[in-house]
């Protein structure tokens, strides 16, 4: 739980989906490794294939909203690279592309996109191998290339401008198709598409016919329940986090079920809103509309940004008072081959 909890804050994690056939734009038919400029021009061709989930940010976007101040701490924190790179994700962040190849456990490939110092970055990690919070950052080496992790999250600095990221298992995969001259997208269409929607910065789907969840985790969120597919779309317009999605059910019927589902855990979050006063957080969703069209529910939330806040400050506190042997590494094992919110047209 503490790993997936990590990765997804590292990757900063919102998720969402309908397939059709995959696209490939690049291919080294030669099975030729790719030069920098093969690897820069196409993010999305670089992850592996067998994602459940694909997730879009725009980082920058993200690091300023109401929120993004707390989030940067928590990933400044976390992160493998040391102080003493000089990087700054809020300056030298552009855009990041988080691949999910499990949406009950920490199996993520990502590529990160934006302006990296490649020498200094990976000298700083060699000069002061450790977090800022004192984890130690683990040098290692695959498929040629050199990679630095801590507590199973890494990085490896492909080019001045893009960076894979994720735990070690997803990056082995992308690694290999790298070194192996393989590299092709395998990116449904329909979520190309989505990814290409303008003036959203977060945009994604989840197609769960891929992985379905356990039976425990469909009990938790009954929404869940003959949930096939969802999309989404969100800003960070006021109140902080607007998200609209589109969840599409095996049938009809199963769309009325969970869009009732859904009506109902939000109005138990607000039952329990004196309860997370107590603690020093406000009620985090000020909105939420679901409407049903066939299998469609389709939906659109808006977050309160500074319960979000609250949220991370929560979690910055959890985290701190976790012993280290509470967040040791674990090793990888062997790699495997609609509606729209507040500001977005």
């Amino acid at each position: 739980m503490i790993r997936r909890v990590l990765a997804l804050v590292l990757a900063a994690a919102f998720v969402t989906g309908c397939p059709k056939k995959d696209e490939v734009i690049i291919e080294n038919a030669g099975g030729k490794p790719l030069t920098a400029a093969d690897i820069d021009q196409d993010p999305l061709a670089l992850l592996p294939s067998g994602m459940v989930g694909l997730l879009a940010v725009d980082t920058q976007r993200l690091f300023t909203s109401p929120f993004g101040q707390k989030l940067l701490t928590i990933v400044k924190a976390r992160s493998p690279v040391p102080e003493s790179a000089g990087f700054d994700p809020a300056r030298d962040l552009q855009r990041a592309y988080i691949g999910f190849y499990s949406l009950e456990g920490a199996d993520i490939a990502a590529v990160a996109t934006g302006t990296f110092d490649k020498e200094k970055i990976e000298r700083a990690a060699e000069n002061a191998p450790r977090t800022p919070l004192g984890v130690p950052v683990v040098k290692s080496s695959y498929a040629g290339r050199t990679q630095y992790t801590a507590n199973n999250i890494g990085f490896v600095v492909l080019t001045q401008h893009t960076v894979l990221f994720g735990n070690e298992t997803g990056m082995r995969r992308a690694l290999d198709r790298i070194k192996e001259g393989r590299v092709a997208r395998q990116v449904p269409q329909w979520l190309v598409e989505l990814l290409e929607q303008p003036n959203a910065p977060v945009r994604g789907g989840v197609d769960l016919r891929a992985q379905p969840l356990s039976e425990a985790v469909r009990q938790q969120a009954a929404f869940l329940n003959g949930l096939e597919t969802t999309r989404l779309l969100g800003n960070f317009e006021d109140p902080g986090l607007n998200v609209a999605g589109t969840m599409t059910y095996g049938d009809a019927q199963g769309a009325q079920q969970g869009a009732a589902a859904l009506k109902e855990l939000h109005q138990k979050l607000e039952s329990y809103g004196w309860m997370m006063a107590l603690v020093g957080i406000q009620q985090p969703v000020k909105k939420l509309e679901v409407a049903v069209q066939d299998r469609e529910a389709q939906f659109v939330a808006g977050i309160d940004g500074q319960a979000i806040g609250q949220l991370l400050d929560k979690l910055t506190d959890l985290l701190a008072a976790m012993p280290q042997s509470a967040l040791s590494p674990v090793p990888a094992p062997p790699p495997s081959a609609p509606l729209v919110p507040p500001g977005v047209p």
